[in-house]
């Protein structure tokens, strides 16, 4: 559910089925299934929240699939871990939700994303992934606060200059549908 009025499938003219279409080509296999704890009519809530202007649909989930492409250097895991951190960081209940359970079926471990839900800096994550996660929350917090020194660090657990902008990218796309997502009230009533 969203505040503004939205376009179900049922009523959608050509150009919003061609979005639709890209955009359902570009979920990974975990985005399949219905989501527990969000209500099933609200399964498509950020996917209708933009659907009164389909090219606008289809152009940022064209960046999304371009951000979490497999032959990129990325994990799913790891794509995951991105989304569920600057997703808490923002408070976003409706990617929050989302994000934590396509990490868990990314990982098959509940006790992992039960662990980074409650502080991602004491879950058992590794030295790479505890960096990633971390400059993907300054990120979120005040990216002007961020210096070389956290691209050093992520470049020392292991992360060429092509994985730090994938980092980057994923991060700051999620910041921007959290945004769309709060304004919009998705998932909020």
């Amino acid at each position: 559910m969203t505040w503004i009025r939205t376009i179900s499938k049922s009523q959608a003219d050509e150009t919003y089925r061609q979005a639709l279409d890209a955009q359902h080509a570009w979920y990974p296999p975990e985005y399949e299934a219905q989501v527990p704890g969000l209500p099933a009519n609200d399964g498509d809530g950020i996917v209708a929240a933009l659907s009164l202007i389909p090219n606008a649909l289809h152009h940022h989930f064209t960046t999304f699939g371009s951000l979490m492409d497999p032959a990129l250097p990325l994990s799913r895991r790891q794509h995951e871990l991105i989304a569920t951190v600057v997703s808490q960081a923002n408070c976003t209940r409706y990617c929050s939700v989302s994000h934590r359970e396509f990490l868990r079926r990314a990982t098959g471990d509940a006790a992992l994303v039960d662990a980074v839900q409650k502080d991602y800096r004491t879950a058992p994550l590794t030295d790479a992934e505890r960096a990633m996660c971390d400059y993907a929350d300054q990120l979120t917090r005040d990216a002007t606060k961020l210096q070389r020194s956290d691209i050093e660090r992520l470049r020392s657990v292991g992360f060429d200059d092509r994985g730090i902008l994938q980092i980057t990218l994923i991060a700051a796309w999620f910041n921007s549908i959290n945004r769309v997502a709060d304004a919009l009230g998705v998932g909020r009533d």
